[in-house]
């Protein structure tokens, strides 16, 4: 179990500094291009890896695995879910900075125990405290009373949300029949498909010119973020529970703003500190124990 979180915990500290990759990227390509190549080149990361575990496996089969549910299906659900919210994510950094994505993404964390109601999961009093109390430190974090609720970048990332808090969930569900290699390259491979689909939709160009400026924001994102940081996600959410899981990632909020403030010089207002120390405490009481106040009964079978 140590060997699991610790798996979770490496993944925040390259997740965390990717945003600062991934603001630095807004200036010379499109969103939509960026994660194409960063995704794809994530597959490639994890490939070797998976076909290794592959050698080595004499079957990975799960007795217990729906008969509709399939690892290309599950890659293709993963990776669509990873699409919208990395998506989103990289469109909000063209108007707000690494810091700031990075707490207002971490609101995930908060969510994951909302939303797990409708799997079943026991929802707590702490539940409904820590999102009540984050939600007030997004209102001071990105509020700036210039009439509109969120800035517009803020209000990409938050809606953001929505798809990571499905994606922690879903890979709790999928891991347990399917390798979280495997899981990891298919979901790279089917993001970066739906990304490249979306170029042209999008009216974006990918040319070498803008592939060799983005080079290091796409090699660390691809290598390191992708490739690294979700593999080691989907493996250290083997054994840890999904509550649990999202406790130790939101570790990112803190690292992405670290490395804003050391890389890009971003800082913020005496207003916008006090709104992460408040999503601070609310993510961070949302994972403690309490009293149990709803749990959705499930349906018994006739």
């Amino acid at each position: 179990m140590i060997k699991d979180r610790l798996f979770l915990l490496a993944a925040t500290v390259f997740w965390g500094c990717a945003f600062v990759a991934q603001r630095v990227s807004t200036d010379t390509m499109g969103a939509f291009a960026f994660n194409g190549l960063r995704f794809w080149l994530g597959a490639l990361a994890v490939l070797p890896v998976a076909l290794w575990i592959r050698r080595q496996t004499k079957s990975d089969e799960a007795p217990d695995r729906p008969a509709w549910l399939s690892l290309p299906l599950a890659c293709a659900i993963l990776g669509f879910v990873l699409f919208a919210g990395s998506s989103l994510q990289q469109l909000g950094l063209f108007y707000t900075t690494a810091g700031k994505a990075g707490f207002i993404t971490a609101l995930y964390i908060v969510a994951v125990p909302l939303v797990g109601i409708l799997f079943h999961n026991p929802l707590r009093l702490t539940h409904i405290t820590g999102c009540l109390t984050a939600l007030l430190g997004v209102w001071l974090l990105a509020w700036h009373g210039s009439g509109e609720l969120l800035r517009t970048g803020d209000f990409i990332i938050l809606v953001s949300v929505v798809f990571w808090t499905l994606h922690i969930l879903v890979i709790d569900r999928f891991v347990r029949y399917f390798s979280g290699v495997y899981l990891a390259a298919g979901q790279f491979f089917f993001c970066g498909l739906y990304s490249f689909l979306s170029v042209p939709v999008a009216g974006e160009t990918l040319t070498w010119s803008a592939i060799a400026a983005s080079a290091i924001p796409i090699l660390y994102c691809g290598i390191f973020s992708s490739g690294v940081g979700y593999t080691f996600q989907i493996l250290g959410q083997r054994k840890v529970p999904p509550t649990e899981a999202s406790f130790l990632l939101s570790f990112e909020m803190i690292f992405s703003a670290l490395a804003g403030y050391a890389f890009l010089g971003e800082t913020m207002t005496p207003r916008e500190l006090l709104g992460c120390v408040l999503m601070t405490i609310g993510i961070f009481s949302a994972q403690v124990p309490s009293r149990i106040i709803f749990t959705l009964q499930k349906k018994r079978s006739a």
